[in-house]
């Protein structure tokens, strides 16, 4: 990824000159740079990731094996955030696709002639943004499936990581659905004074683990905030002010778009969803029979906390992740595009 970013941030020192090209290339080297900071993240916090993914399993499985009416709750909500982590890999499929297309069936045409050319164009460099000169031979193919490699890796990293949010906010609050199902409908074998109390420990243990998503999560979303919002606006302009408009540049603009928006709104859909599920909970604790229930003055006490508390929320440095956060970036998005063609 380092140097997949380094090769983007050399193509724009090049072509510097030409502005509206040498956005594109920035753009793609802060997707590189996203990349570089998720890894890093990932690295920095890799035992304390560990620890909390087996905490969240085992709290998960827990829930999963009381009754087949759990699990219907615990599934329910599954449908939605794989669909929407199926469509962000076909989004990045796209842009593999739409940046490698041209180079991959100029070749296979020659190669049904028996002929292996080397002067199609790279699909990242474009044969010109590396720091030496590309040779006229098989080392010319050799760099069209680097560079294919480089991009599939980018996409790749953005896929994984995104989708495993999704991924974490889905058993947080199948898991607090689950506990919501057992405190709104309890069995009668069940004293309730104990589960009341088993779901307050639980609690406290889902509210550790969405600290831990936050720390890691917080400054890989307000870097993908920041940085989607200047890419879409210079990726707007340019296209709104292109002479010639061709099938490559529409599917390469539309596709890279269509993944900054999906990338913004699958990290803020997953944050009002987790909130969502979070006040649910609190309102089932609060219609219950909590009051009336032979509770110990520490699990009472416990109870009023978890009715006092905040919904159970992703801050993201500054704003908390939900829709709205979406909203407002594309309102920003588009009003700096309108200022940048009123300067124009």
């Amino acid at each position: 990824m380092i140097i997949y970013t380094m090769l983007n941030l050399h193509i724009s020192y090049i072509i510097r000159h030409n502005m509206k090209i040498m956005v594109k290339f920035v753009g793609i080297a802060l997707s590189g740079f996203g990349a570089i900071i998720k890894v890093t993240v990932f690295k920095m916090n890799r035992n304390t990731l560990i620890n909390y993914h087996r905490t969240l399993n085992d709290l998960f499985e827990e829930e999963l094996i009381q009754n087949e009416k759990a699990q219907t709750i615990i599934f329910s909500s599954l449908r939605a955030i794989s669909t929407l982590a199926y469509i962000y890999f076909v989004f990045l499929t796209g842009i593999l696709v739409a940046y490698s297309k041209s180079s991959y069936i100029y070749v296979i045409q020659n190669l049904l002639y028996f002929h292996l050319p080397t002067n199609y164009t790279l699909p990242l460099s474009r044969g010109f943004g590396w720091f030496w000169t590309i040779p006229d031979n098989f080392l010319y193919h050799i760099h069209m499936l680097y560079e294919t490699g480089l991009i599939a890796l980018s996409c790749m990293m953005a896929c994984g990581v995104d989708s495993a949010f999704g991924f974490y906010v889905y058993q947080i609050s199948s898991t607090i659905r689950a506990m919501m199902f057992a405190l709104t409908n309890p069995l009668s074998t069940e004293k309730f004074s104990d589960l009341l109390r088993t779901c307050a420990v639980k609690h406290q243990k889902l509210l550790q683990c969405r600290n831990t998503l936050e720390h890691l999560y917080g400054p890989i979303i307000f870097w993908h905030i920041v940085s989607n919002a200047v890419l879409l606006c210079f990726l707007i302009y340019d296209f709104t002010s292109l002479s010639v408009i061709n099938f490559e540049t529409v599917s390469s603009s539309v596709s890279y778009a269509g993944v900054k928006l999906l990338q913004t709104f699958m990290y803020t859909w997953y944050g009002t969803f987790l909130t969502n599920a979070g006040e649910e909970f609190r309102k089932a604790i609060y219609f219950s029979r909590w009051l009336n229930s032979n509770l110990d003055c520490h699990v009472r006490t416990n109870i009023i906390l978890m009715l006092m508390q905040k919904p159970m929320t992703i801050n993201a440095v500054f704003s908390p992740v939900n829709v709205t956060m979406f909203t407002n970036f594309v309102n920003t998005t588009m009003s700096y595009v309108f200022l940048l063609q009123s300067m124009e």
